[in-house]
């Protein structure tokens, strides 16, 4: 199956709320893979529930060859005419000195299009909160600030010096006092990329696999 889904919703997450994400479609080897992270078991015969951020779970399914190619919600907040962005990291510029850039020896698999379903993920990759590859900015069109959810601290360091008011007021992000089209902007010199869009509510995200 090609084609997989992934739920959650970002809002929730928090001290008084537990991270649940729902996976639908992995295949045996994929979840053998998944196995390192907290799993609440299966909701139905095809769908698994990982007690884990969103964020980590999208760049553990990039590792095993998934990238996102839609979202939707489940439901609009239309009083407040929110909205979501997902972003993919595509590349990265010097700051944060942290992040390297891809090795040749590394490039060659992805430029040939090749893809390991039975790789190692490295417990490092999974677990540290400077790999993700997905992150989530929450905003409406007509408001003065945003949300950003998923980024790690250089990485937020090297976002809110490009604004002159922010806080970390927001449960697992950091809220910016900004349209969300200057943070998307700014985000995009980090390196990400808007891969999908939709209303903010619980997010579903279609995420394909090239056999």
């Amino acid at each position: 199956m090609p084609y997989i889904l992934v739920r959650g919703n970002l809002a929730a997450y928090g001290q008084r709320y537990p991270w649940r994400v729902l996976v639908s479609g992995l295949k045996a080897g994929d979840i053998e893979q998944l196995n390192r992270f907290a799993s609440g078991g299966y909701c139905d015969d095809s769908t698994i529930v990982y007690m884990q951020h969103p964020c980590v779970i999208l760049t553990a399914l990039e590792v095993l060859g998934y990238t996102v190619v839609a979202s939707s919600s489940t439901s609009v907040k239309q009083d407040y005419n929110e909205y979501m962005w997902t972003m993919r990291r595509e590349f990265a510029e010097p700051d944060p000195a942290t992040i390297s850039p891809i090795k040749e020896s590394e490039k060659a698999p992805l430029e040939k299009g090749e893809v390991y379903t039975t790789m190692e993920i490295p417990a490092s990759l999974l677990m540290s909160s400077g790999t993700y590859a997905y992150v989530a900015v929450k905003a409406s069109v007509h408001a003065s600030d945003s949300s950003v959810f998923g980024l790690n601290g250089d990485e937020i360091k090297a976002l809110v010096k490009r604004f002159s008011d922010y806080r970390k007021g927001v449960i697992n992000g950091v809220l910016l006092k900004a349209c969300p089209l200057d943070v998307v902007n700014a985000l995009g010199q980090l390196g990400y990329r808007v891969v999908a869009t939709t209303g903010e509510a619980e997010v579903i995200w279609t995420m394909q696999r090239d056999l």
